[in-house]
């Protein structure tokens, strides 16, 4: 009874000790998933050293790596490394049968949907947008459904701009906004907002529509703001700018890129640095200012430059991993090839000894023949 009741006791400090060190796992794991997701766009470096360095601990669902690796992922995604983005997404897809949440299966398939679409494969990405949508149908409208169908809106809307037109794709944007509008208080809600203001803002001036395209882009600064989101703050500001260039404004057009530039420049995004200088060169060129047009033309210039070297020493990579691949493979066709030139060199020389075995035998024999008819 006493060794019952030993066990028994033992048991209990076992829970009151572990559980505590349990959630507190459980709770570090969620606080730093927290924080890599809030630096996903301004500081995605973070993102990914925090993430990689969760992968590594032990004891963690197939869940919990899928979430860790999509905010991997996301991160490359905003330093515009694309590959790497979709090369993790990939591994999670691995993980896509073991995983017990719907939701996260729900943003797995939607996240390689949007990266199909960055990378300009729109029959795969429109592939797993459907797959994403027929399990958000089948499953309870809620907010994280409601999030999922406005992330597969707006992607679409990426997506048919490119393939259709942009009459088509405006519908797509404005469902992604009405979507994303229902889940203000998450922080995902409002900064799709703004990206989606934004790229329906874009479409508007190509179908000739300024006065609606500048107040989308109103919308995209006003909804960034609000989060204090600087590279979409940056962006709506770059497309409004734009508006006013269409119009002839071209003073009102360089404060406000100016002001973008600010915001740019504390993100680092070279991309977007590189067309606010070409929206400035073009603006001041416009106004006669030659100085300002020529610096921030060699500004331009240089971030492309830039950028032209880090896009070729991705493709050097790519094909310094692509000749040491094939070289593993040639390595093992080789090999397998020695095997069969060794084989049929042995074959060819048992046909040969079989050749000469059945001439000496032939020979032998007629020799025998001549012999008897003699006699």
């Amino acid at each position: 009874m006493l060794v019952k009741n030993l066990h028994v006791k033992c048991v209990w400090f076992a829970a009151i000790v572990l559980l505590p060190l349990v959630v507190s796992s459980q709770s570090k794991i969620d606080s730093i998933l927290t924080i890599a997701t809030q630096q996903i766009y301004e500081n995605p470096d973070i993102s990914i050293k925090l993430g990689s360095e969760l992968l590594n601990e032990t004891d963690i669902s197939a869940d919990e790596k899928v979430r860790i690796i999509l905010i991997i992922s996301t991160a490359y995604s905003s330093k515009r490394d694309y590959e790497k983005s979709l090369e993790n997404t990939l591994k999670a897809l691995d993980l896509l049968p073991k995983l017990t949440d719907v939701y996260l299966k729900i943003n797995l398939l939607n996240r390689i949907g949007g990266q199909y679409q960055e990378l300009k494969i729109y029959d795969k990405a429109i592939n797993y947008l459907n797959q994403a949508k027929q399990l958000i149908e089948e499953t309870p409208e809620n907010d994280v459904t409601i999030r999922g169908l406005g992330y597969n809106n707006l992607v679409r809307g990426f997506v048919y701009r490119e393939q259709m037109s942009c009459d088509i794709a405006l519908n797509y944007f404005d469902k992604a906004i009405e979507d994303y509008k229902k889940i203000l208080n998450h922080p995902a809600g409002k900064a799709n907002i703004s990206t989606s203001y934004y790229n329906r803002g874009n479409c508007l001036i190509s179908l000739g529509r300024p006065n609606e395209a500048e107040s989308s882009f109103k919308e995209a600064v006003k909804y960034a703001k609000t989060i204090d989101a600087k590279s979409l703050v940056a962006f709506a500001q770059k497309g409004l700018a734009e508006v006013y260039t269409s119009q002839g404004e071209y003073k009102k057009a360089i404060a406000l890129i100016i002001d973008a530039l600010q915001n740019s420049e504390d993100v680092g995004d070279k991309v977007l640095n590189r067309a606010l200088y070409n929206a400035l060169a073009t603006n001041y060129l416009a106004t006669g200012n030659l100085k300002d047009y020529s610096l921030y033309k060699s500004k331009n210039l240089e971030v492309h430059r830039e950028l032209t070297k880090a896009e070729r020493q991705t493709v050097d990579n790519s094909i310094n991993d692509l000749i040491d691949t094939n070289s593993e493979k040639l390595k093992s066709v080789k090999k397998s090839t020695k095997f069969l030139q060794i084989g049929f060199s042995s074959l060819i020389l048992l046909c040969i000894i079989f050749l000469i075995r059945t001439v000496f035998t032939s020979e032998k024999e007629l020799k025998s023949l001549k012999k008897r008819l003699k006699f």
